[in-house]
């Protein structure tokens, strides 16, 4: 197994190809190893390459670099499947331009019964954490698993709620696993692996470029049954991933918000155009996916949050003052920017603070 993932981790390194025709190739040949013995063979699916990627695909640099990442992996209890694994994702194996292959951190029971995806804006409105909350309490008596892309507002309250709710969750990046993007979330991303875990398609030391991210959105949308899209402007990545999810024939749910509000102008444009559900409660969500209701008479699950001092401070200090830029409360209450931003997320995953415009939080 150890070589054929080697094989696999060196085929991914040819930028000839895009995903569907990896994938097609993947399937055609049956594993990497073979993929690779035909590299040199006139009728096989190489012959065409161009005389730098072939040059590249002949030397010893896909190899070399393969074997520098499977140190890494072995080093970092790192996972990688393949297309032919029998842990890989089922749903995601149905999508045409799926991954050749994916780094695991953290559990790889993604196959549950059910599973939903959660994405939206980064600067959300207060009524989103309620939103979310209310969901994962609706959903936690099935044996169902959340997705996000671990960024910062709706995904990261989607994690942080699935976890208040022991729901599995698994947080899918656009970068390798050598870094945390956004930095802020590593505390968040240490509770996810442990109860869930990180995927990824990309290599260790790649560099986050603008074309990673919907790359990981098509991954956040093939991994689900559903998409459920909180909050977003009429452009962004949750809109990438809500028609992701609907070209897969997925069922997509908006959240419609205010007709005047732009947070809410890219849900009611789904909607709109018939790409989208209107998302009005759980029972309405169950019902749409033909997915059991919990039972009438089980009472709503009351979460207990507890504070650290340092979050009473940060808190009290936002209600005397807010709203109020971060750097202010930095310096005012003299807590380093790094230990600032876990505890300002702490509190605004617990829906006790909102981020508003220009980086400035008040009390929700």
């Amino acid at each position: 197994m150890t070589e054929e993932i080697l094989y696999a981790i060196a085929f991914t390194m040819l930028s000839s190809f895009n995903e569907r025709q990896r994938k097609n190739i993947f399937e055609f040949y049956g594993s990497a190893l073979a993929i690779y013995k035909q590299r040199e063979n006139k009728n096989s699916a190489f012959s065409n390459l161009e005389l730098v990627q072939k040059n590249i695909l002949l030397g010893p640099w896909p190899l070399k670099e393969a074997g520098s990442e499977l140190n890494f992996m072995m080093k970092h209890n790192i996972n990688c499947i393949t297309l032919k694994d029998k842990l890989y994702p089922n749903r995601l194996l149905h999508c045409d331009d799926a991954p050749t292959l994916l780094y695991i951190k953290g559990k790889e029971n993604f196959n549950l019964p059910y599973l939903i995806s959660v994405v939206g804006t980064r600067q959300h409105t207060v009524q989103v954490n309620r939103i979310i909350n209310e969901l994962m309490n609706g959903l936690c008596h099935l044996n169902i698993g959340i997705i996000s892309g671990m960024a910062l507002g709706v995904d990261a309250l989607a994690h942080q709620a699935a976890l208040a709710y022991k729901i599995p969750t698994w947080g899918i990046l656009a970068h390798g696993l050598d870094q945390i993007y956004p930095m802020e979330h590593r505390k968040l991303a240490i509770d996810v692996m442990q109860n869930g875990g990180l995927i990824t398609e990309s290599r260790k030391e790649s560099i986050i470029l603008p074309y990673c991210f919907p790359k990981r959105n098509r991954i956040v949308a093939g991994l689900s049954d559903a998409t459920i899209v909180i909050e977003t402007a009429i452009k962004g990545g949750s809109m990438i991933t809500a028609n992701l999810a609907f070209d897969y024939n997925r069922e997509v749910f908006a959240v419609p918000g205010k007709i005047h509000d732009s947070k809410s102008k890219g849900c009611l444009a789904l909607i709109k155009r018939n790409k989208a559900h209107l998302y009005h409660d759980v029972e309405n969500l169950l019902e749409q996916m033909g997915w059991p209701l919990a039972e009438q008479n089980s009472p709503q699950k009351e979460l207990e949050f507890t504070f650290s001092p340092d979050s009473k401070r940060v808190l009290a200090h936002i209600e005397a003052h807010g709203p109020i830029h971060r750097e202010l409360i930095a310096n005012q209450l003299k807590i380093n920017a790094s230990m600032l931003s876990n505890l300002l997320l702490s509190l605004e995953m617990k829906g006790q603070i909102q981020l508003l415009s220009g980086n400035r939080y008040a009390l929700c």
